[in-house]
C-alpha cells in the first residue's frame, strides 16, 4: 500500500467521491495493445496513485479469461454477488479476469438497438464495494462498450517506431468508430535526460498525426516509468487526475440495491 505521507491525496479522493454522489462507482479505460512490458508497470503505478487518493479500485482485467480456477466477471454476471465484499486484508485493488464477460457485453451490445442502455450499465450492480472500476482491454472492445462516451482510455506509447505505429492505428479506431478521444502517455523508458526529451517528441509525433490526419485536437502526458528507480508518483497521480476527470458514473438502476 503506497504510504502517501499527507492527507492531501486523501482530500483529493474525498472531493472526487463528490463528483457523482448518486453514482455507485465510475469507470475508466486504460486501452491494451499487448505491450504488457510498457502498459502493466504503468497500469500498477496509476492504480497505486488512484488507491493513495482513498479509492477503492478494481480493474477488469479483458487480457485474462475467466476458467474454473481463475474465476472472473463472467461469474460476476451470472452469480451478482459473489464479490460483493472485500476481506478486511484484501490488497488497496482486485484484478478481476474479463476476458469472457466483457466479450459477451459487446456481443449483446451489437444486437441490441439503439435505444438500449449504455453498454457497461449492466455492471451497475456489482462492485458495490469499489469507487472506480478500470477497463483494461483493447481499442476494438473498448469502442464497443464505451462509444460515445466521456471516457478518455489512456493509450500508452513508447519511442519504438512499431509503437508509435501501433498507438495511431489504435487512437483512430477509438476516435472514428466510438468518438472517444484517447489521453496519450508517453512513457519514458530509462533514467537519462535524452530518455526524457525523446519521450516528449513521441507524444508530439502522435499528437500531431491525430491533428493532422484525424483533424483531432489532443494532448499528451510524459511517464517515467521505469523499475530499476524509485517511482515518480507526480507522473502518476496527474494521470490518474486526468483520467477520474473524464470518468463514466455508473448508477444503480431500480432494484439494483
Amino acid at each position: 500500500m503506497l504510504d502517501t505521507g499527507t492527507g492531501h491525496h486523501v482530500h483529493q479522493g474525498e472531493s472526487l467521491r463528490r463528483i457523482a454522489p448518486q453514482a455507485a462507482w465510475s469507470v475508466i479505460a486504460m486501452v491494451t495493445r499487448g505491450d504488457t512490458a510498457t502498459e502493466l508497470p504503468l497500469l500498477w503505478q496509476i492504480c497505486a496513485a488512484l488507491q493513495s487518493f482513498s479509492l477503492r479500485i478494481t480493474v477488469l482485467d479483458a487480457t485474462s479469461a475467466e476458467t474454473e480456477d481463475n474465476p472472473g466477471l463472467q461469474n460476476l454476471l451470472d452469480h451478482a454477488h459473489w464479490l460483493e465484499d472485500a476481506a478486511p486484508d484484501a490488497p488497496p485493488w482486485h484484478i478481476v479476469p474479463a476476458r469472457l464477460g466483457l466479450s459477451r457485453l459487446a456481443l449483446q451490445t451489437r444486437q441490441d438497438s439503439p435505444m438500449s442502455p449504455p453498454p457497461l450499465q449492466a455492471l451497475s450492480h456489482l462492485f458495490r464495494s469499489c469507487d472506480l472500476v478500470v477497463v483494461y482491454a483493447d481499442a476494438q472492445l473498448l469502442a464497443t462498450l464505451m462509444p460515445g462516451s466521456q471516457v478518455r482510455p489512456l493509450l500508452a506509447v513508447t519511442p519504438r517506431r512499431a509503437s508509435i505505429i501501433g498507438a495511431y492505428q489504435n487512437f483512430k479506431k477509438l476516435l472514428l468508430q466510438a468518438r472517444l478521444v484517447p489521453l496519450i502517455a508517453s512513457v519514458v523508458t530509462a533514467p537519462f535526460k535524452n530518455a526524457e526529451l525523446l519521450a516528449k517528441s513521441t507524444g508530439r509525433a502522435l499528437q500531431n498525426c491525430a491533428h493532422l490526419h484525424l483533424d483531432c485536437q489532443t494532448d499528451f502526458m510524459t511517464v517515467r516509468s521505469f523499475p530499476q528507480q524509485h517511482a515518480r508518483w507526480d507522473d502518476a497521480h496527474q494521470i490518474a487526475l486526468r483520467l477520474m476527470a473524464s470518468a463514466i458514473p455508473m448508477v444503480h438502476g431500480v432494484g439494483g440495491h
